[in-house]
């Protein structure tokens, strides 16, 4: 498997050193296409050379016009493993815009921050409170903002075991409250 790495350079000067260097590392299916000798090549022409390098057509057709205005083309298939090498040695030469849009930013997953990395969030901010700023709440309310001054319940005890506001208390010392409240045994012998 192969990447294919493209890139259009102002001069055939510079596209030849791009390939050579190309070469000189490895790299054997570099294919490079330079401006027409003359003015009344069709671009149809110049997009059918530029596909003979493996280049996908629709593409072929917008490096054809920067090849028709002079410019140079350079395409290099990349083994597996290869491709950042290449792009390295290509942009050394001082490439130009090719007209097509450039590659979205790859998002990298981090498993230190999974919860910053699904959301597109960066790990450090300048900011001391982002989710606030994220759902639109204020970072310091007065009044019944919580859950338990909501419902009635305090937000700190005294530590001892209160009973519950509902009738019940939140522990018990019996081991079993719901065998016990129906009356069963908590284990039965079987012969």
């Amino acid at each position: 498997m192969s990447t294919e790495i493209t890139r259009m350079f102002a001069n055939a000067a510079s596209a030849a050193k791009a390939a050579d260097e190309l070469r000189e590392e490895g790299f054997n299916d570099v294919f490079v296409v330079n401006p027409p000798s003359g003015s009344d090549v069709p671009l149809s022409a110049i997009a059918a050379q530029i596909a003979q390098g493996h280049v996908h057509l629709p593409e072929a057709r917008v490096y054809a016009q920067g090849v028709a205005a002079g410019h140079s083309l350079v395409t290099v298939h990349a083994p597996f493993g290869t491709g950042k090498v290449a792009e390295v040695i290509l942009e050394s030469h001082g490439t130009v815009g090719s007209g097509l849009p450039g590659a979205p930013a790859v998002h990298l997953w981090d498993e230190a921050a999974p919860l910053s990395s699904a959301m597109f969030m960066p790990v450090l901010l300048d900011d001391a409170a982002p989710m606030s700023k994220v759902m639109g709440l204020p970072t310091v309310t007065s009044g019944n903002c919580s859950v338990s001054e909501t419902i009635g319940l305090p937000l700190l005890t005294d530590g001892e075991t209160p009973d519950g506001r509902w009738g019940f208390k939140f522990l018990s010392n019996n081991p079993s409250p719901l065998s016990s409240a129906l009356g069963l045994p908590l284990l039965s012998k079987r012969q």
